[in-house]
């Protein structure tokens, strides 16, 4: 691709999004991740439209526009090359979003993620390891493992050892680094964690050395394996060391900061915390362990069914810690095996309906989606194919990767690494040819499963995804069918700033994870009807109403974004359940000033909620300023 046509991805980017609505901008390995002042301001479908891109999302403070491996890096350039953006790193642009769990498992994150080369190459070294070595391989060349010299011996277990014999010196380090302390300090901190002057914490398992008893009840050991107690060393050494130099003189800082942050981390680390934290991570991974090995799979089932979920909300982070922890006690890594069915299930829902869309552009994004999903990155085929397609093609990748997960499980099987994803991942099992082979054949069926069943019953009708689409593709559709379209029109449910959904402050709303729509800003507190039909429900919190249309038409209404959690009287409902009423009928009052004190939005949001079944185009006709009533969208019907 050259580069006027990253610099053309680059501009139209700048101009659909307002280069005086960007704060600044940065990137990771697929996506550009623009910090905006006003999100409502963006409209998703033309951002879509640009070659390229793969889909957008807003998390976290920033949208995010997929791009690809290889694309977002040279996109990104472009823009710095005709724009003075502020970079920012992700940390900067979370740091006022995040909050609480979500918050630190990413923090905890960014000190194990640098980690995971080293494990990932000793895993390798590992799994080659076990082809050398295997006595049937061996007995092939005419040799037996006597015959290996013992030299070889050395390195080969040089290789293989050293990541995990020193680990919690690479935590520390990390943890320091993260955390705002000197790096090297945190490295010899680990390091005299794993001293061989130490009692060696495996030998003491096995029964082969005592601990050092200090006061006759204090066990001193060394920490190899311990992944926790280096964390919190690192940690906690981080901010003393951080208080420290806020108040030691200048002339003192380069040499006392750190003489007084090693003696105090190793005081508390040996003496304190090392024997608390120890057991309780023994703890953990005897209940990680447990949890995995439920009858029949069980608990394969969940991890394969809950881990997407955790991709989607960005708490996946918190399994490297525990397999990090796994990884260190016993060598073998179980979780990432039953995790990693959701990479073969969520490739082959893509690539199915990538494959029967009629959009040639959602086509090529698809399967360019899939290729990337089987070299590890997800997000272009979750977010960009999935996730737009409905929550029947969801529900597939769930299943599959939940089947996959719990034949895993039932079968023991188990990586030696992590870090090597879908195509790559079978280079973890190479140390024992039947795992490997096991695995192989569970990850490609688990592909082949999720392809076939989406094929039957994910692909909506219509297009692939439901979205604005131009009055040429309108025009198109009308062709098709047969003359003009049996379709159903939308008006504006208040008074107010129309958008399109994909705007929404709300993923579930933003993703169309509920159906096609759209959203106003309101103005007044006077909500009414989009269309004619029957109300079908009404939420006890008041927040929501249902109404379906004779033609079978499923349409919520939803006031205000997460006000289900509204404990204030804010909804006035002048309808009931099963009342039959006209399109810009009243539906209720909402108390938009109460609402907004209370923290809330007030987004005034239509969904079709049975948009696949039921609607194969959904046009929006306008955007801005509206009056209830207006006719602003309609939908063309199965």
């Amino acid at each position: 691709m050259s580069n006027n046509k990253y610099q053309k991805i680059a501009r139209e980017i700048v101009e659909t999004v307002g280069e005086d609505n960007i704060e600044s901008v940065s990137h990771c390995a697929t996506r550009l991740r623009l910090s905006v002042y006003d999100r409502k301001k963006i409209n998703d479908e033309e951002i879509q439209e640009i070659d390229e891109v793969k889909g957008v999302f807003y998390t976290g403070g920033q949208y995010q526009i997929i791009l690809g491996t290889g694309i977002v890096n040279n996109v990104y350039e472009e823009m710095n090359n005709e724009h003075t953006f502020t970079e920012r790193t992700k940390d900067e642009m979370k740091e006022n979003k995040e909050k609480g769990l979500q918050r630190a498992i990413r923090i905890l994150a960014d000190v194990f993620i640098p980690i995971i080369p080293i494990l990932g190459a000793t895993g390798l070294f590992l799994g080659l390891q076990g082809v050398i070595f295997n006595e049937a391989v061996l007995g092939f060349f005419g040799m037996s493992p006597d015959m290996i010299p013992e030299e070889f011996n050395t390195i080969v277990n040089i290789l293989t050892s050293t990541a995990f014999a020193f680990l919690p010196a690479f935590i520390t380090w990390s943890a320091f680094k993260t955390f705002g302390g000197t790096p090297v300090v945190g490295f010899l901190i680990g390091l005299m964690l794993v001293s061989p002057e130490l009692p060696n914490a495996y030998a003491v398992a096995e029964g082969n050395a005592n601990p050092i008893m200090v006061l006759g009840y204090i066990p001193i050991i060394g920490y190899q394996g311990s992944i926790l107690t280096a964390l919190f060393a690192g940690i906690i050494g981080a901010k003393i060391e951080k208080f420290l130099r806020k108040r030691m003189p200048n002339a003192l800082d380069l040499i006392f900061t750190p003489f007084f942050v090693i003696i105090i981390m190793l005081l508390i680390s040996l003496f304190v915390m090392g024997p608390v934290v120890k057991a309780i991570e023994t703890v953990g991974i005897d209940i990680v362990t447990m949890f995995i090995g439920l009858p029949v799979g069980l608990g394969g089932f969940l991890i394969g069914f809950l881990y997407p979920l955790a991709v989607m909300t960005g708490l996946h982070h918190m399994f490297i810690i525990a397999e990090t922890s796994m990884l260190a006690a016993t060598g073998f890594n179980p979780l990432i095996t039953l995790a990693a069915m959701y990479g073969f299930s969520n490739a082959g829902v893509t690539l199915a309906l990538s494959l029967r869309s009629r959009q040639q552009s959602f086509k090529t994004a698809g399967v360019s989606a899939t290729i990337t999903q089987l070299l590890g990155v997800s997000e272009p085929a979750l977010f960009g194919v999935v996730l737009r397609s409905g929550m029947r093609a969801l529900f597939v990748m769930l299943a599959c990767s939940s089947l996959g997960g719990g034949i895993l499980a039932l079968l023991g099987i188990q990586a030696n690494s992590y870090g090597l994803a879908v195509i790559l991942s079978p280079l973890m099992y190479l140390y024992d040819f039947s795992q490997l082979l096991t695995y192989v054949i569970v990850g490609i069926a688990t592909f082949v499963l999720a392809f076939i069943v989406t094929q039957f019953v994910a692909v909506p009708k219509g297009e692939v995804a439901t979205e604005n689409v131009s009055k040429q593709k309108i025009a198109e559709e009308d062709k098709m069918i047969g003359g003009a379209p049996t379709n159903l029109q939308f008006a504006a449910t208040t008074d107010g700033e129309l958008f399109s959904l994909g705007n929404v402050n709300d993923a579930v709303f933003s993703q169309r994870m509920m159906g096609e729509g759209y959203a106003v800003e309101p103005k007044s507190n006077e909500i009414y009807s989009p269309v004619a039909g029957t109300v079908t429900m009404i939420t006890d919190t008041k927040h929501a109403i249902g109404i379906e249309t004779d033609d079978g038409i499923e349409v919520l209404v939803h006031m205000g974004i997460d006000t289900v959690n509204l404990k204030e009287d804010v909804f006035d409902i002048h309808v009931k359940e099963g009342q039959k009423i006209d399109r810009n009928e009243k539906l209720a009052d909402m108390d938009i000033k109460t609402a907004l004190s209370l923290g809330y939005e007030s987004t005034i949001i239509t969904v079709i909620t049975n948009t696949p079944d039921k609607v194969d185009t959904f046009r929006l006709k306008r955007s801005g300023s509206v009056k209830h009533g207006e006719m602003i969208a309609e939908s063309v019907l199965s």
